[in-house]
């Protein structure tokens, strides 16, 4: 054989691996893998085209930042409570606001290490980076007394509503104090003076439908605002969170009426979230639209399995839609397994790679 031909044959085996390596490379999975990642009552925000989630981490609390809803590209704990202070134990359910160019941390923290669950404020830090340094602006007043700031009550998750130029603070709490956490909780909603100062709190649900009921208290928690066209949604966890009946409920803001009024806001007739015979105790979830803009994701978790309690929760994603009557739809939880990339993120990952 001419030597020529010989090297040419030769060289085809390596040529050819050598391709098949750069279209591997070069490839782009269509699908990611539910769950996410091991957890409970995740947020998430986005903020120029960027995403920030933040979760419980050594102790504090930890900030991502990524340009994908599948997967952090940053990660850093960016806080965590001081010794002796009114807030140093039991933080729940941290979210992280950008609010007039400040990024700002809600959460619930305690000055007992545990249980009983009866010390729970609602503290805020403040920070000019999502990943700090920040500084804490103390315990918010979530009382009936905002002006002599008596009797401070027991808060948990708060997030915060933006609506014709005012901010309103919506959290779940108790009415009363108490020295046990075996109480009801309610979703009150207050008008913001500014961050971490408000107004008089309003009572604007209660449990009081069947499908909230069944344990021995009753609650509405983990409240998330929810805006489509000109609706305004407030998506709420009822039922007990240590159990697999934990679900979704919703309440719509009536167009033009007054948020801080509770008879402004629609209760849902029913659940408009709920597990299923293999996807138990879903809730606490919040929502986002994804890299182009062109869908809407929601953010939840779920237990591993049915017992345990609070231990052994997982995040999830999945894509939701609207239906001819503006409500969301979210349908049924899909719970483990591939699903469909959010949309924007396989290009976002095709043009990096071509870029390399």
């Amino acid at each position: 054989m001419n030597k020529i031909l010989w090297v040419i044959f030769l060289l085809i085996p390596f040529s050819s691996s050598l391709i098949a390596q750069q279209t591997d490379k070069g490839k782009v999975s269509e699908t990611f893998l539910n769950p996410l990642r091991k957890g409970a009552d995740p947020y998430v925000t986005k903020q120029n085209g960027k995403y920030y989630t933040i979760f419980n981490e050594k102790g504090g609390f930890a900030v991502t930042e990524s340009r994908y809803l599948t997967k952090f590209e940053k990660k850093e704990v960016v806080w965590t409570p001081p010794q002796g202070k009114w807030n140093s134990f039991n933080l729940w359910a941290p979210e992280i606001h950008y609010i007039d160019g400040k990024w700002y941390i809600y959460y619930a923290g305690s000055v007992h290490n545990g249980v009983p669950f009866y010390a729970q404020r609602t503290g805020v830090l403040e920070s000019d980076n999502p990943f700090g340094p920040y500084t804490d602006k103390g315990m918010i007043y979530t009382g009936d007394d905002p002006n002599q700031k008596k009797d401070n009550c027991w808060a948990i998750d708060m997030t915060v509503l933006e609506l014709n130029g005012k901010k309103y603070a919506v959290w779940s709490g108790w009415e009363t104090l108490h020295d046990h956490h075996d109480v009801d909780q309610n979703l009150y909603i207050a008008e913001m003076k500014n961050p971490w100062t408000l107004g008089r709190r309003v009572l604007l649900s209660r449990p009081e439908r069947e499908w909230e009921k069944g344990e021995h208290i009753v609650l509405q928690e983990g409240p998330q605002i929810l805006k489509h066209n000109d609706d305004v949604f407030i998506i709420y966890s009822t039922r007990g969170s240590w159990t697999e009946h934990y679900k979704l409920g919703q309440l719509r803001l009536t167009s033009g009426k007054d948020p801080l009024s509770p008879l402004s806001w629609v209760k849902s007739a029913k659940p408009v979230f709920q597990g299923t015979a293999t996807v138990h105790g879903l809730g606490h979830a919040s929502m986002t639209t994804s890299p182009d803009d062109t869908e809407y994701w929601i953010y939840y978790h779920s237990k591993a399995a049915l017992d345990g309690g609070w231990d052994n929760r997982e995040v999830y994603l999945q894509q939701f839609t609207f239906g001819k009557d503006g409500n969301p739809i979210f349908g049924i939880p899909k719970g483990r397994g591939e699903m469909k990339r959010p949309s924007g993120e396989k290009k976002i990952e095709l043009t990096e790679s071509k870029n390399l």
